[in-house]
């Protein structure tokens, strides 16, 4: 991590640096609170952190994804990330079909301005601190939202906020009503009822926004005048508890969303890596599968097994060591743990293209000359054209075959660099 050098600016400025200089990465904001905005090439993937980021999430999905109960999820992964685990739930989501991609951007834009909105308010009271980390990459599989467009919403939002003269009352805090006896005596009974049963000091402005189906500021500008009458308070209250459900030893990790009412379910999301002598198989791969791998190293991110496995056939009998990385949401991230020596990339994935991961690869230095190669069925000038604006080294048209996938790694790998004891072509495997 490396402390903003321009950590006195404006969150504005810091913004419009980040997006200038293509950034990809994590950036927090630290004060009293901390959040987290994610980039991909200078755009916004995804914001975390927070005074309340569960209850964010609960708030959203009822607000976007409405049939799908937040209660009802259960994250289950021994190296879960802590901060980003509610973007990795809606890819799954995406991608099981249990909600559209439309809706995944709903959350992910209404998730950036409630954490803007909160960062602009936060940023008129106390002095922030910027710390940029390069090395914490989300797949941007989602959406990319423009730092520019995402700041502008929060920023309308703050400004009426403000203007309102709520400026120092934070829709992050609960009201709870004080004086029973008083708000019965100025309400009618219904109205009464009503107070009684949402204004308990359990849910913020925002929870009860939802509840009632309004805008936050209408339903804070309703309840300020008992406010101030001291008729109602005001309390802060801890967030929901993580979703993530506890590790049993021995207990099957592979799935990411544990099947409940919503019943999502997930293949492993571990490559897949082969080594010789024994190509005809696929091994899942393991903590210490890495030092074992043989070098040279190639990797293929590909969906299709049959794809897969007629690969890993080609590049075993042939004395090269193999990873199958089957899911393009976790491409990036598999690839930085491989670390493979070149790369075969799928164009047509679900969720993710093969320029857009491409892309996301390049972004990372260790990868900055690591050869990538398309396979594709659409072996066309403009998809050539296209491959290489987003920084690939080569292009392979499908159907794979032993003779382009050799003759594509003979050409961009110097296998001079590699010892003999690691790596030595068999007879039948050259081109």
């Amino acid at each position: 991590m490396m402390l903003n050098d321009l950590a006195n600016e404006t969150l504005t400025a810091q913004l419009q640096a980040y997006s200038q200089r293509r950034f990809t990465g994590r950036l927090d904001i630290r004060g009293s609170i901390t959040w987290s905005l994610y980039f991909c090439l200078g755009r916004l993937v995804w914001a975390a952190g927070g005074e309340h980021p569960v209850r964010r999430w609960h708030r959203l999905l009822k607000q976007y994804c409405p049939q799908i109960e937040p209660d009802k999820i259960r994250l289950r992964e021994v190296n879960m990330p802590r901060t980003t685990w509610e973007y990795l739930a809606l890819t799954v989501l995406v991608k099981r079909h249990n909600i559209t991609g439309e809706q995944a951007v709903d959350t992910i834009k209404n998730t950036l301005t409630e954490v803007l909105f909160d960062i602009l308010q936060h940023s008129e009271k106390e002095r922030l601190i910027f710390i940029r980390d390069t090395q914490d990459i989300l797949d941007a599989s989602l959406t990319l939202i423009n730092p520019g467009t995402a700041l502008e919403a929060a920023q309308q939002s703050w400004e009426i906020w403000r203007n309102a003269g709520l400026g120092k009352l934070s829709p992050n805090i609960a009201p709870v009503v004080t004086q029973a006896e008083i708000l019965h005596q100025m309400t009618s009974p219904g109205v009464y009822n009503n107070f009684v049963q949402l204004i308990d000091g359990k849910s913020t402005f925002r929870d009860l926004a939802v509840t009632v189906n309004q805008d936050s500021l209408v339903v804070t500008r309703a309840l300020v005048p008992y406010i101030r009458r001291q008729i109602m308070g005001l309390m802060k209250i801890p967030d929901f508890p993580q979703l993530i459900a506890p590790i049993v030893q021995g207990e099957e990790t592979s799935r990411i969303l544990k099947p409940q009412a919503t019943h999502i379910q997930t293949h492993s999301l571990k490559p897949r890596v082969s080594q010789t002598p024994h190509p005809q198989k696929i091994h899942h791969a393991s903590s210490n599968t890495q030092a074992k791998l043989v070098r040279p190293l190639v990797a293929c991110v590909e969906d299709s097994v049959q794809e897969c496995s007629i690969m890993a056939d080609i590049l075993t009998k042939a004395r090269y060591g193999f990873v199958s990385i089957p899911d393009s949401l976790q491409a990036v991230l598999l690839l930085l743990q491989y670390k493979p020596d070149f790369i075969f990339l799928d164009l047509v994935m679900p969720i993710a293209n093969g320029y857009e991961i491409c892309a996301q690869i390049r972004r990372v230095e260790y990868f900055k000359t690591t050869p990538i190669a398309i396979l594709t069925g659409n072996d066309t000038i403009v998809d050539r054209v296209r491959a290489k604006m987003v920084g690939a080294t080569d292009f392979v048209a499908k159907p794979i075959e032993a003779r382009k996938v050799l003759s594509v790694l003979l050409k961009h790998l110097d296998l001079s660099s590699f010892s003999s004891d690691k790596f030595a072509c068999l007879p039948d495997a050259t081109v």
